[in-house]
């Protein structure tokens, strides 16, 4: 009984959310979802972010998160804090993660880059993803750190805040206020832009080719089966372009995102880290 009165207490004193702005996968402010099924919101979340934030159609999803997102982990929790000391990423492998105050817990993944430093006109230097000022990822440290964890582009990471406190990164989470906070995790990588020299003064359309490197999608991949597993469910991935089109002045991360090979990182940390392992 005290359970449920403390429940609806909570209910009673959550805060409103606000009406939803219009955005391409239809957010309803009411569940704190977007539209469709959970396989239905990757496919639109994940559609390829152009230069300048414009997206291509409704993906495909490659075949691990096809049969995954959705589902419930099956991941050996002592693997998984084995692997995240050795990854030392300090955080801890059988946490829950946050949950809106009215007790919905995370549901989105949501994938940025940093979109910084901004190398103005000058191009990409050949072993920036060697360079120390491209992969400086505790510049974006602090008690309001704009994201949960960041990535740089040697695959190591930086805590802003834990998977289990709610925070809003996105442009769509503050229109929605405080009711939406702790729906979604968010992980920025650090990717450096130039200027479009044919847009306005100091843009920063132009992310490198390759957008990432083959430890931060490693890394990223490591971070969404822990997510996940913390969850209890695989949680949807979204880019964060995706998540706010529609709103005027929405970013346009993350760009030259390669969903394929994020999928088959996936698929080797859930070889790795099945409760069952194959015989």
């Amino acid at each position: 009984m005290i359970a449920l009165l403390f429940a609806a207490g909570a209910q009673l004193f959550a805060p409103p959310a606000n009406p939803a702005p219009s955005v391409d996968c239809r957010f309803d402010s009411a569940s704190l979802s977007f539209a469709g099924t959970p396989l239905e919101q990757a496919r639109c979340l994940l559609r390829r972010v152009e230069a300048g934030g414009s997206a291509a159609a409704e993906v495909d999803l490659p075949p691990t998160l096809a049969g995954l997102i959705g589902q419930r982990p099956e991941i050996d929790f002592v693997r998984l804090a084995a692997l995240l000391r050795q990854a030392h990423i300090p955080l801890p492998a059988a946490s829950p993660v946050s949950e809106t105050s009215d007790h919905r817990r995370a549901a989105y993944f949501v994938i940025h880059d940093t979109s910084s430093p901004n190398l103005g006109e000058h191009p990409f230097p050949r072993d920036l993803d060697r360079q120390e000022r491209f992969n400086d990822i505790n510049q974006f440290l602090g008690k309001d750190a704009v994201a949960h964890l960041f990535n740089d582009r040697l695959g190591r990471v930086s805590v802003g805040h834990d998977f289990e406190v709610g925070w809003r990164a996105t442009k769509l989470e503050r229109a929605v206020g405080e009711a939406s906070r702790g729906r979604f995790l968010h992980v920025e990588n650090l990717q450096p832009r130039r200027s479009d020299p044919q847009g306005p003064a100091g843009n920063d359309r132009i992310g490198p080719e390759p957008g990432f490197t083959h430890a931060q999608y490693r890394t990223l991949a490591l971070l969404y089966v822990l997510a996940s597993a913390r969850l209890g469910q695989w949680m949807i991935p979204a880019f964060h372009a995706n998540i706010d089109r529609g709103i005027v002045d929405a970013h346009d991360d993350p760009q030259h995102f390669d969903l394929g090979a994020f999928d088959a990182e996936v698929a080797r940390w859930v070889e790795r880290l099945a409760e069952h392992p194959r015989r």
